[in-house]
């Protein structure tokens, strides 16, 4: 995880020293092991190193080729050797991923992109052409944003660089607030009306003036992987696994990965102990880190935590939530730059990446994306629903019936809620979800119904298993695509279940691979049988923190009651007055059910009240300048 930032001058006027400098600075918490800038007329560029692994150490950035292309690379290749192979002459250990970056560049052209399989965000400079690529992988696991104006575009993986760099006032994106709220923020949008975020999965190609928004990587909705036996399946999943989880263990130091005792945590830690052992890869050792809670029985994990930790034969680090949840409290406002859910984990933040630095690590693995990806609810059944839409009228009553009995419902309650429901477009179904908090009047002005669906029907997949599945493929990319760790810890997340190749497997096969009647994550759970505890794989859910954050909101409302004293998400017109008033009350006395919602609206609160402050520094600045 390294830092890239760049002006463009649309006029031809040469870059300003002084403020791409600036921007260097700017990105120096992100970036420091180094790094350099480039200037070429009207144009510059800036990359500050985060060394996560030991190649990175050998690269020369920003990287300028013979023929006065300039690539800044914020990322790493999983497909190195397949690259290097391809590209001929280069011997795989000895080149860095930079330059194979480059090279596939002069090789393929426009369609490099699509080869590259990894996590990056990049800016690239065609100096024949004059044109300017800014691009992010697939998934958004790097995060770039950019404004753009008559003038030029100003560019970077932090958002606090841009904004301390714009001569544009700070306008709220009313649209953005919207989905942000509805737990479902736009992908290109931000929180500020003329800054805006590169989406995943797509380039940017800035030229004369002009911008263009160009697609490289989007699920394939035609695929389809059939198998003649389960087996077959198991063994395609496990070697893309362990393929993921090993491109991912490359690293400098030790690898911490997140355990919370869950399916994915510890398919994670226990595949990267097999990988390890074997020594196939010359990282030796792994630590884990649970986030565990001493007050809070509901959300303790101890018991599965300690079952994979007993199977490796050593205990983990152990972060007690119960006393820190409630530190987002002492934030400094000058520190926040945009609404952030994770707020809440301030303390965990801090502590996991001092212990981090202790033990000479800088990467952290986590399970984000098992989830969406190998069906953790069984809360629907696509399969039947697809049946339901073919007209195969006997095998749906037969899975119907299969279905009441698995889950002990009624034939009619399972009909409706596993086959009905789920074959109805988005916009019907999500008629019911209705926000207690989101002001209707802002809910109507801004069309949010509409705009929360929209997305998830552009890819117009005929049958209900594969449209549920885009939409938990998309929620994924935005909680990864967000990038929140990074408005606070200097850390390379990592992300097995999104390694490209195994989410085109997972989105190509049956739907009965991953959820069967009685048993969700099937496929996972065959497949691993042999490498995860007994208590690990048969566990059929999984806890929450919620109990833990309603002790500590109430424990702390003293310091929480000024977040609801003339609450500037209500003066906004975000959110209604009487429903926070009563949420407020709720909160008090440890009866208020702590929800994505709420957390939203607080993570909103701190924002506009730090937007406040830094409105009021940056309007002093003006009057300064003048």
């Amino acid at each position: 995880m390294s830092a890239i930032a760049g002006i463009l001058n649309f006029d031809g006027a040469p870059v300003d020293g002084r403020t791409l400098d600036g921007l260097a600075r700017s990105l120096a918490r992100l970036g420091p092991d180094g790094g350099g800038n480039k200037k070429a007329e009207n144009f510059g560029v800036v990359f500050r190193a985060f060394h996560a692994d030991s190649e990175s150490k050998n690269e020369t950035q920003p990287l300028v080729s013979t023929r006065g292309h300039v690539l800044a690379w914020d990322g790493r290749l999983d497909n190195r050797g397949e690259l290097a192979s391809l590209l001929g002459g280069y011997a795989d250990r000895s080149v860095t991923d930079v330059e194979l970056v480059m090279a596939s560049h002069f090789k393929w052209g426009s369609g490099f992109l699509s080869r590259l399989i990894g996590d990056f965000a990049l800016s690239l400079w065609e100096p024949t052409t004059r044109t300017l690529l800014l691009a992010r992988d697939a998934f958004g696991t790097r995060p770039l944003y950019y404004q753009a104006t008559s003038q030029g575009i100003v560019w970077s993986s932090d958002l606090a660089a841009l904004l301390d760099l714009s001569t544009l006032p700070l306008e709220v994106d009313r649209e953005y607030i919207a989905t942000y709220l509805s737990s479902a923020p736009h992908l290109e949008q931000t929180a500020y009306k003329h800054i805006q975020s590169v989406r995943p999965g797509f380039a940017l190609i800035v030229c004369d003036g002009q911008l263009k928004k160009q697609e490289f990587w989007r699920p394939d909705i035609k695929r389809e992987i059939h198998y003649r036996s389960d087996s077959e399946y198991e063994e395609h999943f496990r070697e893309l696994f362990r393929d993921s989880v090993h491109s991912r263990l490359r690293a400098k130091g030790p690898v911490w990965a997140e355990l919370s005792g869950g399916l994915d945590s510890s398919s994670i830690v226990c595949v990267a102990d097999e990988i390890i052992q074997s020594g196939a890869t010359e990282n030796a050792r792994l630590e884990t880190v649970s986030y565990v809670y001493d007050n809070s029985p509901t959300s303790d994990e101890r018991r599965f935590i300690g079952e994979v930790e007993a199977g490796r034969g050593r205990a983990g680090h152990h972060f007690h939530e119960d006393e820190s949840v409630g530190r987002f409290l002492n934030l400094n406002l000058d520190e926040i730059v945009r609404p952030n859910p994770t707020f809440r984990f301030t303390a965990r933040h801090d502590w996991v990446r001092r212990r981090m630095q202790e033990t000479g690590s800088t990467v952290l693995l986590s399970g984000i994306a098992g989830d969406n990806l190998l069906w953790s609810g069984a809360a629907v059944s696509p399969e039947i629903a697809d049946l339901l839409v073919q007209l195969k009228l006997l095998s749906l009553h037969r899975q119907v019936r299969l279905w009441s009995r698995a889950t002990r419902d009624s034939y009619a309650a399972t009909f409706w809620r596993r086959a009905a429901l789920p074959a109805l477009p988005i916009r019907f179904s999500s008629l019911s979800s209705t926000s207690q908090l989101i002001d209707r009047q802002f809910a109507k002005q801004i069309d949010l119904a509409e705009r929360s669906t929209r997305e998830s029907e552009t890819l117009e997949f005929k049958l209900p298993s594969a449209r549920l599945q885009a939409r938990m493929l998309s929620s994924a990319i935005r909680a990864v695509a967000s990038c929140y760790y990074r408005d606070r810890v200097v850390t390379d997340y990592r992300f097995p279940f999104l390694h490209r190749p195994l989410v085109e497997f997972l989105l190509a096969i049956p739907i009965e691979q991953k959820l069967r009647p009685g048993e969700n994550r099937s496929l996972q759970r065959r497949a691993l049988k042999h490498a995860l505890p007994p208590a690990i794989l048969t566990r059929q859910s999984k806890r929450c923190s919620t109990e833990a954050l309603c002790r500590t909101l109430a424990y702390n409302w003293r310091e929480i009651a000024p977040l609801f004293k003339e609450p500037r998400v209500c003066e906004y017109g975000f959110v209604d007055s009487p429903a926070f008033g009563e949420a407020a009350k709720r909160i008090q006395h440890g009866l208020q059910n702590i929800n994505a919602e709420l957390v939203g609206v607080l993570a909103v609160e701190l924002w506009l009240r730090a937007l406040e402050t830094r409105k009021s520094s940056w309007l002093q600045d003006i009057k300064l300048a003048s």
